[in-house]
């Protein structure tokens, strides 16, 4: 065998050995994000009612990811803010069936369903987002309880956490819903959950 013929071996194996080698790196970076995402509790039992007057319970977050926030319609501070950056990500993620947002009113004496819809439209592209309301104390409960928020002082009090929630209905991460920067945290979440 020629010097030619051994240099050509040689390489062959040692491009197998880097693409053996990047698997490798890729599959420990996914594990390693995977990890980053424990499973911090299962989300309880709750049942709410969407602007459409359409009920809207805990089973139906199963199957999807779901990014939970909670909000009031007249907030001119914090919630504007929150409902903008759920409006960039279903705009980044208008093609998939898999994700769902739901915007859940702390202030259910003002934001009734009328209301909620009409919110709705100054934010939402398509009908895989939730804007739910429900009695006061059933949404303390999912809140405190639930996804173990602060929900106190409301409506002015409530948590400006945004809340990831994986197929099968549990708490994986929570983002500051008022910062740009979650935004990319959350895309990368959802990526990773995706390809889970």
């Amino acid at each position: 065998m020629n010097w030619f013929n051994k240099k050509i071996i040689l390489s062959f194996f040692v491009i197998i050995s880097l693409g053996f080698l990047a698997f490798f790196v890729i599959d420990k970076a996914v594990k390693s994000r995977l990890n980053n995402l424990p499973v911090i509790s299962n989300i309880a039992k709750f049942e709410l009612t969407n602007f459409d007057n359409q009920k809207f319970t805990n089973d139906q977050l199963i199957g999807k990811l779901s990014l939970v926030a909670f909000i009031f319609t007249s907030c001119e501070d914090a919630c504007p803010i929150m409902s903008d950056h759920f409006s960039v990500l279903q705009k980044r993620f208008y093609d998939s069936d898999l994700i769902q947002f739901i915007s859940i009113t702390v202030d259910p004496s003002v934001d009734s369903e009328n209301v909620l819809n009409d919110y709705s439209k100054n934010y939402s592209i398509k009908d895989n987002w939730f804007f739910l309301t429900g009695d006061l104390q059933e949404i303390v409960n999912l809140a405190e309880k639930g996804l173990f928020l602060s929900a106190s002082l409301l409506p002015a009090g409530h948590s400006t956490r945004f809340v990831l929630v994986d197929q099968n209905g549990n708490v994986r991460r929570y983002y500051e819903g008022t910062d740009k920067t979650s935004i990319f945290e959350i895309q990368n979440d959802i990526l990773t959950l995706l390809d889970d």
